[in-house]
């Protein structure tokens, strides 16, 4: 089915500020919005409940209420939510994409359907998030987010290969990803970085040499993981060596399509060395 709008934004006026940068990223992004500011000749005259009811059931890809203690107190979003919660009972159909300024409820959004809580997300970051959900690449710079000090959503370590005849024939390096953000998130691969330069002034890299196949950028829900672990060439592990007891330590990050960054736990170099005997 062809729909007029591919999402519309309901909210309240008071958050009219950060919906308004939402709504020109997306039509600066070729996105189709139905959003007052946008329509004011169109609304002009017309019966604005009869209209919206026909936007909303049946003209809208997409429908994103604002949910805040504002929206749930105004006359027209509870009007908007009850004709957009009819067109999801009605067609059985994923369409209300609720996105949360504070933890307000509305009847009849359920606890259990998804949302986004945009109380640490930018207007670029969401707007990338709807991008998303269209299933359209997004063209939005966004500043680096670093992750908080206290969350750690990487984990890398070494394992080492033996085998029963031949002993240790390897090294490898695993890395562990967990999304624990409130939300899904599309991931990138790991980067590796060195606290010195590793060739000229450069002290980042990547390992291609993955044991596992994984297409990136990978979509996680909150709570899910993936593990990718690479198996380190003697070339590489020989040119590590001359940071052997130097108190060189490797980290690895990953980022996400809206701007976070990750980062995990520090490894000293010395530890691809650690079976090897002095």
């Amino acid at each position: 089915m062809e729909y007029k709008y591919q999402v519309a934004l309901s909210f309240a006026g008071e958050d009219r500020e950060y919906v308004n940068k939402v709504a020109e990223l997306l039509k600066e992004n070729g996105i189709s919005v139905f959003y007052d500011k946008f329509e004011q000749v169109d609304l002009w005259g017309k019966d604005l409940g009869i209209h919206f009811d026909y936007i909303y059931r049946r003209q809208s890809q997409y429908f994103i209420p604002f949910i805040s203690e504002n929206y749930e107190k105004k006359i027209w979003t509870n009007y908007e939510v009850r004709t957009a919660i009819a067109r999801a009972i009605e067609n059985k159909e994923e369409y209300i994409l609720p996105v949360r300024f504070d933890d307000t409820e509305l009847p009849g959004i359920r606890s259990t359907l998804g949302y986004l809580d945009i109380r640490n997300l930018s207007e670029e970051e969401l707007a990338n998030a709807i991008i998303q959900k269209l299933g359209a690449e997004p063209n939005i710079p966004l500043p680096e987010k670093n992750e908080p000090k206290s969350q750690k959503s990487i984990y890398l370590s070494t394992y080492i290969e033996a085998s029963e005849f031949y002993g240790i024939v390897g090294v490898n390096i695993g890395v562990t990803v967990t999304n624990q953000i409130n939300g899904f998130r599309y991931f990138g691969p790991p980067i590796f970085k060195l606290s010195k330069p590793y060739v000229g002034n450069a002290d980042t890299f990547q390992l291609f040499d993955a044991m596992q196949q994984i297409s990136f950028p990978k979509r996680m829900e909150y709570g899910e993981q993936y593990q990718i672990n690479y198996k380190l060439k003697k070339g590489f592990i020989d040119s590590m060596r001359e940071f052997r007891g130097q108190d060189v330590t490797l980290t690895a990050f990953v980022s996400t399509t809206v701007g976070e960054k990750f980062h995990s736990n520090e490894m000293n170099i010395d530890m691809l060395f650690s079976t090897e005997k002095e």
